[in-house]
């Protein structure tokens, strides 16, 4: 870091505003080696910064600090980037420097920022008004739903709308209380990621509670499973699929360590894979072992979007009560930029392919009564980098029965994507253990925030239900969509405009 004190004397001495380069739009403007870059864009036409007296003082190197500015987790110095210039591929730039500065890769949070080349916005829903009759706002709309419900004990929800795990760690122990209050109120079900289980969380919301079994089993015991309204296995996510993941020392601060069961300074890993279920068998045996222990609740898996077809038909003959699928674009508190950027699917292409396979496998054979479909249904639960009402409401029309909501939900709850959840100095306090910045987060006006948000968007989804003339989520079907883009209705098998 450049150390020179902006006095007097040293702007006295300053060269700066004889350089070439100088912008004279911003006459007031001197010692840049201390005051930061200029305001304005620099157009580089020569610098002096190596024949002023301050540069020697003080020991500098390089030139051109009028466009210079610390940039990356390491605070590498470097230009600014131009108007006129990529962002991403300046940002390349500032990773490569980053890279070459600490010899580690670049970790990043939240969701990839990487545009698609389709989005749920290019579906519209097709409107009922002579063919079919839409409906009134006073008629009723049925929208609560079952997870596995083939389970012995179905998980009964008043809502489709679903909290994905996020682990305690990554996040705070506020934002988990905030989500867990909202679930309870709501009947909502959410998930407790991999970070293991709060005290509070069992006392306030066990009958909600998706326990997530995760690779690093963190704080996971038979007492915990026994108390789950439903078991996720977690194979991936769509930030990181088919990765490991990492959660660092300076955010495990001693209650996280004991819910996790970690040591004091010890880092939590989780491996690519579970040890004990690398074959289709031990899958199978790992779930009817889950299964026995919890009495019947329902078992699912988790999965990154990747080979859908191949892993969903691995899981349905397995034995699950429920698949979630998350897709490129899902959010994370941290993990490697180069995996978030480069692996997975999107889920708008994965979600059909799902849907599809799904409907295959039950309807194969001995399933093809109608009645046996349904109660031998396995639940399909989207998410990845959803939003609106009008996301999940075409997630469930493309197939879903359920949706994951996790960035959507921090946001309503206080988050204002700074990104820089790794770092643990979340300036909003959820996903930070300092106790200043948890003074941000206030708990009783954070659980009415995200209620207001599941809630609206329930009522929006309930109102495009009415729409196109029906009156139960479970009737919602592609035949109610039409896609704006002929390869979109290709790839998701949805009627196209013409």
């Amino acid at each position: 870091m450049i150390q020179v004190p902006d006095t007097e004397e040293n702007r006295i001495k300053c060269l700066c505003k004889k350089c070439p380069s100088y912008p004279h739009k911003c006459p007031g403007e001197s010692l840049y080696c201390s005051r930061g870059s200029s305001l304005l864009e620099i157009r580089e036409a020569g610098c002096l910064c190596k024949s002023c007296s301050v540069y020697f003082e003080y020991d500098l190197r390089g030139h051109y600090f009028c466009d210079k500015e610390f940039l990356g987790d390491a605070f590498v110095l470097m230009r600014k980037k131009k108007n006129e210039e990529d962002p991403v591929s300046y940002q390349k730039m500032v990773d490569i420097k980053t890279m070459a500065e600490t010899g580690k890769s670049v970790v990043r949070s939240m969701g990839s920022p990487k545009k698609m080349p389709f989005s749920f916005d290019d579906f519209h829903f097709i409107p009922a008004q002579i063919s079919k009759i839409p409906l009134n706002k006073k008629q009723n709309v049925k929208i609560n739903i079952s997870i596995g419900s083939k389970a012995k004990k179905p998980l009964h929800l008043s809502s489709p709308i679903l909290i994905s795990g996020m682990s305690y760690g990554a996040v705070s122990g506020k934002t988990r209380t905030v989500i867990s209050h909202a679930a309870k109120n709501l009947n909502i079900g959410f998930n407790s990621g991999e970070g293991g289980v709060t005290k509070e969380e069992m006392e306030v919301a066990s009958s909600q509670l998706i326990v997530q079994y995760s690779t690093g089993r963190f704080g996971l015991t038979e007492k915990i499973l026994k108390k789950a309204s439903a078991v996720e296995i977690r194979f991936g996510q769509g930030a990181y699929p088919g990765k490991g993941s990492y959660l660092p020392s300076d955010k495990i601060n001693p209650e996280v360590a004991q819910v996790r069961n970690l040591k004091k300074g010890e880092g939590a890993y989780s491996p690519a894979h579970h040890p004990d279920m690398e074959t289709p068998v031990e899958i199978k045996d790992k779930i009817k072992w889950i299964k026995k222990i919890t009495h019947g609740v329902p078992v699912g898996a988790k999965i990154g979007c990747g080979n859908i077809e191949d892993d969903i038909k691995i899981l349905f003959e397995a034995g699950v009560d429920f698949i979630s699928i998350d897709g490129f674009g899902g959010g994370t508190g941290g993990t490697d930029a180069f995996v978030r950027e480069n692996v997975g699917l999107p889920l708008i292409a994965a979600l059909p392919r799902a849907a599809h396979i799904l409907n295959k496998l039950e309807n194969q054979g001995e399933n093809s009564n109608q009645e046996i479909i349904a109660k031998n249904k396995v639940t399909l639960i989207a998410g990845g980098g959803l939003r609106t009402s009008a996301d999940m409401a075409k997630c469930l029309a493309l197939g879903a029965d359920a949706v994951y909501l996790g960035t959507a939900a921090l946001i309503a709850i206080n988050c204002q994507q700074h990104r820089i959840c790794h770092t643990g100095k979340c300036p909003t306090g959820i996903t930070t253990h300092k106790s200043k910045l948890l003074e941000e987060l206030n708990v009783p006006e954070s659980i009415q925030k995200l209620e207001n948000f599941i809630k609206l968007s329930n009522e929006e989804i309930v109102e495009f239900i009415r729409i196109i003339g029906k009156n139960d989520i479970h009737k919602l079907n592609k035949d109610d969509l039409i896609s704006l883009n002929n390869e979109l209705s290709k790839l998701a098998h949805v009627k196209w405009l013409i």
